[in-house]
C-alpha cells in the first residue's frame, strides 16, 4: 500500500456510555471536551473487540498519539443519558490512521455528534514509523470478540 492515506471500509464498533455528572456543565449538558474522552474509550474498545490489548502495542514500541481531532456538535447530550458511540477506521496510510465517530442518544437514536481523530504511529523516541503490517491487519479486521452493547 502506498504512503498516501486511502479511504477504507471497515465495520464499526459500538460502545455505550452514560453521561456522568462531572462531564456536564451547570445546565446538565455534556461539556464539549467530554466527547474526546468518549472517542478515546470507543477507540480502545474498537481495538479490544479485534483482540488487541493496547498495552501490547506500547510494549512493542507501537505508539499511536492523536495528532488531529475534529468534532461537529448537532444536539446536546445531557446528564445521565445513555449514549452509543460508534467508531470505525476511515483512512489508513503508511504511518497514520483516522478514526471516525458518531454519537447517538440510545433512547431515540438521534445523532448528537460526529467527529474524527487522526493518530500517527511513532516509536518510543516519538519518531514517526510505519504502522506494522500485523497492526494494519488488526485495524482493518472485523470484530473478533463482538460483545453486546455495554450495560451501564
Amino acid at each position: 500500500m502506498s504512503t498516501a492515506a486511502s479511504a477504507v471500509e471497515v465495520p464499526s464498533s459500538r460502545y455505550v456510555i452514560r453521561v456522568r455528572f462531572g462531564e456536564t456543565d451547570l445546565m446538565g449538558i455534556a461539556h464539549h471536551s467530554s466527547y474526546l474522552l468518549w472517542f478515546e474509550a470507543a477507540r480502545v474498545e474498537y481495538l479490544r473487540r479485534r483482540g488487541v490489548d493496547y498495552g501490547d502495542f506500547v510494549r512493542r514500541g507501537v505508539n499511536l498519539p492523536v495528532i488531529e481531532a475534529g468534532l461537529r456538535y448537532r444536539r446536546a447530550a445531557r446528564f445521565d443519558e445513555r449514549l452509543v458511540v460508534e467508531a470505525r477506521v476511515s483512512e489508513l496510510s503508511g504511518a497514520t490512521v483516522r478514526f471516525d465517530y458518531r454519537v447517538f442518544r440510545e433512547a431515540d437514536g438521534e445523532l448528537l455528534t460526529e467527529g474524527h481523530t487522526t493518530l500517527a504511529c511513532v516509536d518510543d523516541a516519538h519518531r514517526p514509523r510505519r504502522i506494522p503490517s500485523d497492526v494494519r491487519e488488526l485495524l482493518m479486521s472485523p470484530e473478533r470478540a463482538p460483545r453486546e452493547l455495554d450495560r451501564v
